[in-house]
């Protein structure tokens, strides 16, 4: 007989009631995850190359407030589409890859 399975792990308590049956909030999840992974990548770019906020903005033609919005992972537009940009303009690029 199959019985439920309890934990006292909060993340896992917490991931379970709230995620793991709604894909809208899976989805929105995962955006926050990337939204945060750019903010890191634009942190890590700015130390590396000792670029000021208003130095990076310039760099792509854009608002500082943009890349204020990206480094606090709270852009509301595409953050990947930005990062890409940045990564040109400083003769880089992006990859990502689909992993299991």
């Amino acid at each position: 007989m199959n019985t439920p399975q309890t934990t006292a792990d909060g993340l896992k308590i917490l991931c379970q009631r709230y995620y793991a049956n709604n894909p809208e909030r899976q989805l929105e999840l995962e955006k926050t995850r990337i939204d945060d992974e750019v903010a890191r990548k634009i942190f890590k770019i700015k130390e590396t190359y000792h670029l000021s906020t208003k130095a990076l903005a310039e760099l792509i033609h854009t608002d500082e407030s943009i890349i204020e919005a990206l480094e606090n992972a709270d852009y509301e537009g595409n953050s990947f589409l930005l990062l890409n940009l940045i990564a040109t303009a400083l003769k880089m690029k992006v990859e990502f890859e689909l992993v299991p």
